[in-house]
């Protein structure tokens, strides 16, 4: 059978060319390129009939040096405005060396995604190999954090028989509650520049000492205490909220970071909180706006400021327009009774 010049073969032969195309690829990247941070998806509370969870986490950030393929500009770079708001668009390609990320990056990423027992993922030991999509990359021009949404391996197309780059091209991230503590303040203090999911407390029930930011704060629940105090309960009532299968749970506590204190007015604005519960009607007064967060006890880990809560809520995102545009609609709506049945239906 016929085949090919085993001396010219780009699978059996060239090792030596490899390794020299490798090396000048790396070079090439160390001389043209930037160090950029490649930040690892952990996924939490993983479902495995979806192969997803419902909370994404950021705990380490490694430095790589990567070719800035898009040199001369974001691809597809404008703002679009839509009805949840401007968004940005800005696309970037970046090019990062095979073998050192093999050699850097990948020994860590297996035990990193198969830390504890609720945060395995079943494709870690494919995926460690390799940047995947739904990882970030932080881009220091513009302390922007951008998502990788499709790694390209074939670009150039095996020279010798062998990929050397991978090309990964990436958007805008655009945050949904994800946690970030890679001990990096740029990246870390990403939640804070946004309006996702903060609560707002109002602590005019009571309190001493005053919150810092970024702190994390500890919630108790004592909407079952007559009188409650700044002493922490004991025993602690716990809260019962639904888990991500929808059945109730006790959960002790509920932690938080502390994004704005307002001290004059009583006002605290918390963000990540590590359980959400959505409002649900009270079987006992019907009211279907209440929230188990209501009446709680806010103590401060690092400043050790109590605060009793009185009211708890959801604080409007600029995206959310519900309650402007109800409110607006308040104030020139006019009740006229002959124009309840404009048709004249029975």
């Amino acid at each position: 059978m016929p085949y090919t010049n085993p001396f010219f073969s780009t699978t059996t032969g060239y090792s030596g060319e490899q390794q020299l195309l490798d090396d000048l690829t790396i070079e090439q990247i160390a001389i043209y390129g930037l160090d950029i941070y490649f930040m690892p998806r952990k996924i939490l509370n993983m479902d495995k009939l979806f192969n997803e969870g419902s909370k994404a986490a950021f705990e380490r950030a490694f430095p790589l040096p990567m070719y800035i393929k898009t040199f001369d500009g974001y691809d597809n770079g404008m703002e679009l405005l839509t009805k949840f708001g401007v968004r940005s668009a800005d696309q970037l390609t970046l090019q990062m060396s095979r073998s050192q990320f093999e050699a850097s990056v990948s020994p860590f990423l297996k035990d990193f995604y198969e830390e504890g027992d609720n945060t395995i993922d079943p494709n870690s030991g494919e995926t460690a190999v390799r940047p995947k999509e739904g990882d970030l990359i932080y881009f220091p021009f513009d302390d922007g954090i951008f998502e990788i949404k499709y790694v390209q391996f074939d670009v150039p197309f095996f020279q010798f028989g062998k990929g050397y780059i991978f090309e990964i091209q990436c958007e805008k991230f655009e945050y949904s509650g994800e946690t970030f503590t890679t001990g990096l303040v740029d990246i870390d203090d990403t939640p804070a520049g946004t309006d996702f999911y903060k609560t707002e407390f109002d602590l005019d029930a009571g309190g001493i000492s005053t919150f810092t930011l970024r702190e994390t704060v500890t919630i108790y629940d004592v909407s079952n205490v007559d009188t409650p105090t700044t002493d922490v309960p004991d025993p602690i009532d716990p809260f019962r909220i639904y888990d991500n299968e929808g059945i109730l749970e006790d959960v002790p506590t509920v932690t938080a970071t502390v994004q704005a204190w307002n001290s004059p007015g009583r006002k605290l604005v918390v963000m990540n909180m590590s359980d959400l519960d959505p409002d649900q009607k009270n079987s006992t007064t019907d009211d279907i706006t209440e929230n188990k967060f209501d009446r709680v006890l806010i103590v401060g880990n690092d400043s050790g400021a109590r605060w009793l809560s009185s009211s708890a809520e959801m604080r409007d995102e600029y995206t959310i327009d519900n309650n402007i545009i109800q409110e607006d609609f308040d104030k020139i709506k006019i009740v006229d009774v002959a124009d309840t049945n404009p048709f004249g239906f029975n």
